[in-house]
């Protein structure tokens, strides 16, 4: 990692906001995932994102804030990359689709398992961040994936979607953070076996 002094090379004055903020988050998402969220440093992020202190400072009063971010970024790069993975499925084939891609963004993604699998309690402070409760935090959850099975052509009872969609959200969650040696999430076709016998059918 580069120290003060050593040329870290500095943002230009005249980058666009938004550009400064999308390097501010990528170097925060590295450091995040290299030396854990508890141990990550608000001068080391922004010695690796070329921005002065205060200036990271302003865009994100402290650590939390900054998580928060990264957070929704890493949610809706997720909620992205599903929908293309099930764009012209039906609705069944598109639950499991759906999540062997979630569990592989799980297994692969070094920050998603650092927050799911060694740092669940960090995981805790990151909802409390960007909603109330972990329940509103399934709920929405819940509902964006109700919403992309709907799209893939589900016919069932809104209400019975929402429930079915949030029982999925839950039961990736449970199986990235207890992991036994019945269901292995990173063997992609055992989890596709395991997502067409037992959670496609529930689907209509």
């Amino acid at each position: 990692m580069t120290r003060p002094g050593s040329g870290a090379r500095r943002l230009r004055t005249s980058v666009r906001p938004e550009e400064q903020e999308a390097v501010i988050l990528a170097a925060a998402r590295r450091e995040f995932a290299e030396v854990g969220v508890r141990r990550a440093g608000m001068d080391a992020v922004a010695r690796a994102a070329g921005v002065s202190r205060s200036t990271l400072y302003r865009r994100f009063p402290n650590k939390d804030a900054l998580l928060a971010k990264v957070g929704e970024a890493i949610a809706l790069a997720t909620m992205r990359h599903l929908a293309a993975a099930v764009r012209g499925l039906p609705p069944r084939e598109a639950v499991v689709e759906a999540f062997v891609e979630c569990t592989r963004i799980v297994d692969e993604d070094p920050l998603v398992r650092r927050l799911l699998l060694d740092e669940p309690d960090v995981a805790d402070v990151l909802v409390s961040q960007t909603s109330r409760t972990a329940g509103e935090f399934l709920e929405a959850s819940g509902a964006a994936v109700a919403g992309t099975l709907r799209r893939a052509g589900a016919t069932m009872p809104d209400d019975d979607l929402l429930l079915v969609s949030e029982h999925f959200v839950r039961v990736a969650l449970s199986l990235t953070q207890i992991r036994t040696s019945r269901l292995d999430i990173a063997d992609v076709e055992t989890v596709r076996a395991y997502a067409t016998k037992f959670l496609a059918p529930v689907v209509w």
